[in-house]
């Protein structure tokens, strides 16, 4: 429906703002923005280019496909990107104090590393900025556990050993922020509470080698950072606990049944003859396969309700 409703709008026809609205939208929604670009070059040098910028932000090129990639290429070559940032970096250094760019936030935030790299090499300086409460890219990184940025600064050997030393408005360092629980799309990689809760033990613990050691013990709040990585994982702690419990319950129970069938079948009835025997062995194979499958089954649910 969206395809042809774009092949029979005729986008000429239409206001600049309007053209560059659909622009947006078809790029929050990953569809056509490579073909209205085709199909009107001007939007790639309009003074409102700047409205596209905040999505192309928020869209990683990973999460897209050859087209998305086109579509960056496409935005990059035409300076999309570096020239209308360029007015909100300029009015950032003018401050007293930089005012960190939403753009830059979003980029970090959702692990838009290929955005962050353009910038960067066009701007180097705003690797050093930081928001309202003293955050760097990378503690906004860590923050939302986007490896790709966290990488990205990781690799600038000089860099790093200055950004890793900044402390937030909170008296917070990278080390307290790692110790926040992950956005729920960031928790939802991995399905399961003790998974998920794996999965957080090592994003803190590969953070804690990285951070300077003495920031190991430094408090916000009466709190190191292990302390509030076990504050604010104390709830999915518990799930876990609980998911564990239940799995090994439900394993136990598919275990017993399948050792009752093996053990039946290791005995021999005395007096059947070969049909019989051949019969009573399809019957204990079909009850395995039922019993399996009705594991299977409970596990399904128990899983899906977890999740719930």
């Amino acid at each position: 429906m969206v395809s042809y409703l774009f092949s029979v709008t005729p986008l000429k026809d239409l206001t600049l703002d309007e053209r560059m609205e659909i622009l947006v939208a078809t790029i929050t929604y990953d569809i056509l923005a490579l073909k209205i670009l085709d199909k009107d070059e001007t939007l790639e040098t309009a003074n409102k280019r700047t409205l596209a910028l905040p999505e192309l932000a928020r869209k990683p090129f990973a999460i897209g496909s050859t087209s998305h990639l086109s579509l960056w290429k496409r935005c990059l070559n035409s300076s999309l990107v570096p020239v209308s940032f360029i007015g909100t970096y300029e009015h950032c250094k003018r401050q007293s104090s930089y005012d960190f760019p939403t753009v830059l936030y979003d980029a970090a935030k959702f692990g838009n590393a290929e955005f962050l790299t353009i910038l960067i090499s066009s701007y180097p300086d705003i690797i050093w900025i930081a928001d309202n409460q003293n955050r760097s890219l990378f503690h906004i990184a860590v923050l939302n556990q986007q490896e790709s940025v966290f990488n990205l600064i990781y690799e600038t050997a000089k860099v790093k050993e200055i950004i890793l030393t900044y402390v937030d408005d909170k008296n917070e360092n990278i080390l307290h922020l790692a110790g926040y629980l992950a956005p729920s799309s960031r928790l939802n990689i991995v399905s399961g509470a003790a998974l998920q809760m794996q999965q957080e033990l090592l994003w803190f613990k590969e953070t804690v080698k990285i951070g300077p050691p003495s920031y190991l013990n430094m408090k916000s709040s009466g709190l190191t950072p292990g302390d509030l990585f076990t504050k604010k994982h104390k709830n999915l702690r518990r799930e876990g606990e609980k998911w564990m419990k239940d799995t090994a319950n439900y394993c136990m129970i598919v275990a017993t049944l399948i050792t009752t069938v093996v053990f039946a079948t290791a005995f021999t009835v005395p007096g059947l003859t070969f049909d019989a025997k051949f019969a009573t062995e399809m019957t204990l194979r079909k009850y395995s396969i039922y019993i399996t499958q009705h594991f299977i089954s409970l596990a399904k649910d128990r899983h899906v309700r977890a999740e719930e």
